[in-house]
């Protein structure tokens, strides 16, 4: 029986297929935000790139398998949600938490970066770093 492009679909839409398109999707957009990026970074980039995107996507394709066989899980034993997800719920303000503290700690990395590589590459002395940290 010749399956329709409708159930070819449907078949092909699985969670692994999900997250790929989209990671890829918000890569795409970081890369159209950034696009002015220095070529040292591009070459890096191209080299470690499908290293860290498959890894985002392994830890994400993770995360979403867990839930989806804790749900088959709770739903063949009868268990509601609270039951099932009870540490998580407690521990989500400590993740939350520090998932924050995390992500304020990466943005001033990367308000400062292009100060701190220009002075790292052009060798610059203990008073004019003493001069950019008094600035601040």
């Amino acid at each position: 029986m010749k399956k329709s492009r409708w159930q070819r679909f449907k078949e092909w839409w699985t969670i692994d297929h999900v997250v790929d398109v989209v990671v890829d999707f918000a890569l795409l957009i970081f890369d159209v935000i950034t696009s002015p990026i220095l070529i040292t970074i591009r070459i890096i980039r191209h080299f470690i790139g499908d290293w860290v995107v498959g890894g985002i996507k392994n830890f994400i394709k993770r995360i979403a398998y867990w839930f989806a066989r804790k749900r088959e899980y709770r739903l063949k034993h009868g268990h509601g949600i609270f039951r099932t997800y009870w540490w998580l719920i407690l521990l989500s303000p400590f993740i939350l938490f520090f998932l924050f503290l995390w992500t304020a700690v990466m943005v001033g990395i990367a308000e400062d970066f292009n100060t701190i590589l220009e002075l790292i590459l052009t060798g610059a002395s203990e008073a004019e770093w003493d001069k950019w940290i008094e600035s601040d």
